[in-house]
């Protein structure tokens, strides 16, 4: 699910109170303050070599889906293009948007920020 301008506005209020109770939320508040140019943009073949398997990370920008993902992984990040969205769920592996991540209010702890 792509994420509208109102919702976006209101994903960087509820990130920056987040960001008051853990340093890990002040790190994503101020990637997800950055323009979308200025953004980090990921491949899946670079995931794929920088992670472990059923590790968890944060991508701090945009997952494309260059490569391939050849263990599974939870991945949370910004947004996601439809291949790679489907290419993670292929290996097995659990791609989550960051709007359903806060919604959930899953723990952070363990998780890898990929920035």
């Amino acid at each position: 699910m792509k994420m509208k301008r109102e919702k976006y506005q209101h994903l960087i209020r509820v990130i920056d109170d987040l960001s008051k109770k853990e340093k890990f939320w002040a790190v994503i508040a101020d990637n997800l303050k950055k323009s979308r140019r200025r953004r980090r943009v990921i491949n899946l073949y670079e995931l794929n070599r920088i992670t472990s398997p059923n590790e968890k990370v944060f991508v701090v920008g945009k997952v494309l889906g260059n490569g391939v993902l050849r263990h599974p992984l939870l991945v949370v990040a910004f947004d996601f293009s439809e291949k790679s969205y489907q290419k993670v769920k292929m290996a097995g592996g659990d791609p989550i948007y960051l709007e359903d991540f806060i919604k959930e209010k899953t723990t952070v702890s363990g998780f890898k920020i990929i920035r």
